[in-house]
């Protein structure tokens, strides 16, 4: 069976999909790519993944204000449609594997052409809580131009049709799949997880040693990853305030300008940006030399339809490298972290209960945690596992 996958983003650095493709190659599936250029020459192929890329460059401008002006009001990505299509047929694609709700209309639309064309549609996140989240850390003005332009009734919709006409429905988390079949009326059968989970032998093939010199002395709590609202960032700022001096906060990553600047800005009216590093964005292969460098590592979403119904990659890294977890009481997050004891459990957004919770476990022994982490991993949420769920689900579909 070929299948081909559609990424409205850059390869390789997709974690996601690289491993997806990686399981799909290992069980024998031909696995072809279509996704976006990036910058400078770029390779047509990765760990036997052949790749052809759309250089947006390329396009004039009339072509590309008719897209989108076509994906604002129809969801349907004219561009796309035609080198999918091509695509598609050039390669004799059977499955067309899609990454994330804005391109699942049109791909379904390019099966349709073709006639014999099965659709995945694999829906890393609740795309339309997830833009809700996006434009509300907008101004004023582009939050108007997105309710005129773009409402999120209107991606709910897109979100509906893809439930109910792929073939099958790929997700990240049960709370997801939950999701889709109680909101979207989605048929249980045809909706999957394979979550975020870590390939446990890439991981531990990666440098652990500690990076001494943007890490402080003392009890180090880390962060790793994109910086904005929904992150709950702002929750350990004000808490580290209320933390013993010894307490530092390490913030490995980065996100918009005016994100960053309301971070330092508060980490300064809280008194506390001599105890707050900010790294930038760091290489993926040096994250876990950070994660290894602390001694509490965390994820503190807010609670939101977005976070209710996701799970992070860094969950399973930090637990990986078994290193104790901090995360709030957000959908899935505070369910694993509880089943496995890998770590504690703080209410969203209550910065007097994490400070509180932190200080307790400055001087623990916290091994234990970071044991159980790490099992958990190895026995249950390690990507071999979601793997061989991926593959269940293409052995499911009816081949040609």
């Amino acid at each position: 069976m070929k299948v081909g996958m559609l990424l409205r983003g850059t390869y390789p650095e997709h974690i996601r999909v690289r491993k997806e493709a990686a399981a799909l190659r290992e069980a024998g599936y031909e696995v072809y790519l279509l996704c976006l250029a990036g910058e400078g020459t770029e390779p047509a192929a990765v760990d036997g993944v052949a790749i052809e890329r759309i250089d947006w460059n390329g396009y004039s401008v009339p072509k590309r204000a008719v897209n989108r002006a076509s994906y604002l009001f129809g969801s349907f990505d004219t561009i796309w449609f035609r080198r999918a299509r091509r695509f598609a047929a050039v390669h004799d694609i059977d499955v067309l594997h899609v990454h994330d709700l804005p391109l699942v209309r049109t791909g379904l639309w390019v099966a349709r052409s073709l006639g014999d064309v099965q659709v995945v549609a694999d829906l890393h996140e609740n795309y339309p809580e997830a833009m809700a989240q996006y434009r509300s850390e907008r101004s004023l003005f582009e939050r108007l131009q997105g309710r005129v332009l773009r409402p999120i009734s209107r991606i709910k919709r897109a979100e509906r049709e893809a439930v109910e006409q792929a073939d099958a429905l790929v997700t990240v988390v049960e709370e997801a799949r939950e999701h889709y079949i109680e909101d979207c009326d989605g048929d249980p059968d045809s909706i999957h997880v394979v979550s975020n989970t870590v390939d446990l032998d890439r991981i531990d093939a990666m440098d652990r040693t500690p990076v001494p010199d943007d890490v402080p002395d003392g009890f180090v709590v880390s962060y790793v990853g994109a910086f904005g609202p929904h992150r709950g960032l702002e929750t350990l700022i004000r808490a580290l305030s209320e933390t013993p001096d010894e307490v530092s906060l390490l913030l490995v990553g980065a996100g918009s300008k005016e994100s960053d600047r309301r971070l330092r800005a508060l980490a300064e009216s809280e008194g506390v940006a001599d105890r707050v590093t900010f790294t930038g964005w760091v290489d993926f292969a040096d994250v876990p030399r950070y994660i290894a460098a602390s001694d509490l590592a965390t994820v503190p979403h807010r609670e939101t339809g977005h976070t209710a119904t996701t799970v992070p990659h860094k969950l399973f890294q930090y637990m990986a490298l078994e290193t104790p977890v901090l995360v709030t009481d957000v959908g899935p997050l505070g369910r694993i972290v509880r089943e496995t004891e890998s770590g504690v459990v703080v209410p969203p957004e209550e910065p007097a209960a994490a400070a509180a919770t932190i200080s307790g476990l400055v001087g623990q022994d916290l091994s234990d945690y970071g044991e159980h982490g790490r099992r958990a991993v190895e026995e249950e949420y390690g990507w071999t596992r979601d793997a061989e769920r991926l593959r269940d689900v293409y052995d499911g579909l009816t081949t040609r």
